[in-house]
């Protein structure tokens, strides 16, 4: 067993931005992309108008190669480029037009940019999680449980008893919407609590694709790992507002949860 060659890439903050709420209100928008990809796993023909606008606070605004957003990644035609002569999860470049209030000695005037993507992946790896030498804590009401998970399709089936128990407590809040204490004497009688779990360490087995640049695990963490290669390809042309970090949990909660990553050698 060896680490794996991955670290995770970062997107730093001072370029940042989101997209307008004209991205919803369109006949085809975003919300019909992410539909028919959780529906058919695969991307539209169609692409949905972007608009992304940058946040005028003044740590926020500037211009960068990556735009840090919550919606995936936000780049431009430099780091299209450079990750289109790498190995790539199922991938979508979508047009998107950047919007940013800049400053002028006088006035503030509305640029526009139009050479950005917003960068979409369907990383689909969780068959390639070697559940046996993963380390997975699971808990539930608080407290830590001891759980026997064996496969990615258990861990699936464990999420989806969680949304029952999810839309179970919704509908108790409409029928009894002034009487909290009513709900919580139900939640207990029906033991209505969801297990959640953290991902230490995940182990990915022989057969995962080493030749990969770029992916993710959202099912464990929101991170998006890259490979040497990628990472030192970015540097040496000079991309701005990223950074690296190894694999690994930070101990304090408040960090978001970075697991570390082994691959299983090759016999």
């Amino acid at each position: 067993m060896k680490t794996m060659k991955y670290e995770v890439l970062l997107v730093n903050d001072s370029s940042a931005g989101e997209m307008t709420e004209k991205c919803y209100e369109q006949p085809y928008n975003i919300n019909n992309y992410r539909e028919y990809i959780k529906e058919h796993n695969s991307f539209p023909l169609e692409k949905p108008p972007i608009w992304i606008k940058i946040y005028d606070d003044k740590e926020f605004n500037s211009l960068n190669d990556f735009v840090y957003s919550l919606q995936d990644f936000i780049i431009n035609d430099k780091v299209k480029s450079i990750l289109e002569n790498h190995k790539l999860p199922n991938h979508d470049f979508v047009p998107a037009e950047i919007h940013r209030n800049e400053r002028k000695i006088l006035f503030n005037k509305l640029s526009k940019y139009k050479h950005y993507y917003w960068f979409n992946t369907i990383s689909d790896y969780n068959d390639y999680v070697d559940f046996s030498k993963s380390e997975i804590k699971f808990t539930k009401d608080k407290k830590i449980i001891q759980l026997n998970i064996n496969s990615i399709l258990e861990l699936y089936s464990l999420r989806n008893s969680n949304q029952k128990i999810s839309n179970r407590i919704n509908m108790l809040y409409k029928l009894y919407p002034n009487n909290q204490s009513k709900i919580q004497e139900i939640i207990l009688h029906e033991d209505l609590f969801g297990v959640s779990w953290r991902a230490e360490k995940i182990v990915l087995n022989k057969n995962f694709d080493r030749s990969l640049d770029l992916f993710s695990l959202p099912i464990f963490s929101s991170r998006t790992y890259i490979s040497q290669k990628l990472k030192e390809n970015l540097i040496k042309e000079n991309i701005t507002d990223i950074s690296f970090i190894k694999t690994g949990n930070n101990p304090d909660p408040k960090y978001l949860l970075n697991p570390e990553l082994e691959i299983s050698d090759l016999e």
